[in-house]
């Protein structure tokens, strides 16, 4: 665990059965969430010198729940359904549970043709229409150790961003992408109720890909979605790239302000808020 004076605070071993992909983690005020899926390096292969993944599609996920600067014997390993989550959204505390909310893949690692292109062998690892992502809710039972799981949306999407000020705390909304069919790149954005299940989504144009949104509270903000959503578009065509500002209670009406950028940007541009 690192400060916020940028100190080395806290550090703890994770003991795991081999190399592993971790790319993101969850915390709530109590604990650090950590993962260890199916899908990881190929240990045959890296003797080799070749680092190549592979997915094991018989192997439970596993959940690695422990105590924000606990030991490594305090660690809880919960096993799930198999996949591999990319990115997590937010976790939080309801009594004896843990709940996560992250992307599920159905498929992470797509089977293509042999005769297929080189394009469409690397882009099938990259395509969350392919991998199937979707939003999914994971409950830990502190207590009992049981585990209750499932989706919270049939829509295909990913790289979800919330008001920073619910994480690690319960939430209503997150923001997420609408992904183009067989390429990494952003066609839109979505705004999903997660209480409700509603899911409010907006379109960039033909040619135009953008990144996921931050999200910036207002000042005066009273609710939850009382927010700007700041995002960058690449408009291929036009070989222009803006910032585009979204009102969050109101993102299907189109952007509030765009701002064009000096150089066309990459799609897919991450970012974060940090009020003035």
């Amino acid at each position: 665990m690192v400060s916020s004076e940028h100190k080395l605070v806290h550090y703890v071993p994770i003991d795991l059965p081999g190399a592993r992909l971790p790319h993101d983690m969850a915390f709530t005020p109590t604990y650090s969430i950590l993962n260890d899926c199916p899908l990881f390096w190929d240990a045959d292969l890296i003797a080799r010198g070749v680092y190549a993944t592979r997915y094991h599609r018989d192997m439970p996920m596993r959940i690695g729940i422990i105590p924000r600067y606990g030991a490594t014997h305090e660690i809880r390993w919960f096993e799930c359904r198999p996949t591999f989550v990319l990115h997590w959204i937010n976790a939080w505390e309801e009594g004896d549970e843990v709940v996560v909310d992250g992307y599920f893949e159905d498929d992470p690692s797509p089977r293509v043709a042999g005769e297929a292109t080189i394009e469409a062998k690397m882009f099938r690892f990259l395509d969350l229409h392919s991998m199937q992502s979707r939003p999914y809710r994971w409950r830990f039972n502190m207590k009992t150790g049981a585990v209750n799981e499932g989706y919270l949306s049939d829509t295909i999407t990913e790289f979800g961003l919330i008001d920073q000020q619910r994480a690690g705390l319960a939430y209503r909304y997150v923001y997420s992408v609408v992904p183009t069919k067989g390429m990494f790149t952003f066609d839109g954005l979505i705004k999903h109720d997660v209480v409700t299940g509603r899911e409010e989504s907006v379109l960039f144009g033909d040619g135009v890909f953008g990144s996921e949104t931050v999200v910036a509270r207002k000042p005066a903000a009273v609710d939850e979605d009382d927010a700007w959503l700041v995002t960058f578009t690449s408009d291929v065509p036009n070989d222009v790239s803006h910032c585009a500002i979204y009102d969050a209670k109101a993102l299907s009406d189109g952007p509030v302000a765009r701002v064009q950028l000096p150089e066309r940007i990459s799609s897919g541009t991450h970012a974060c808020w940090a009020a003035a």
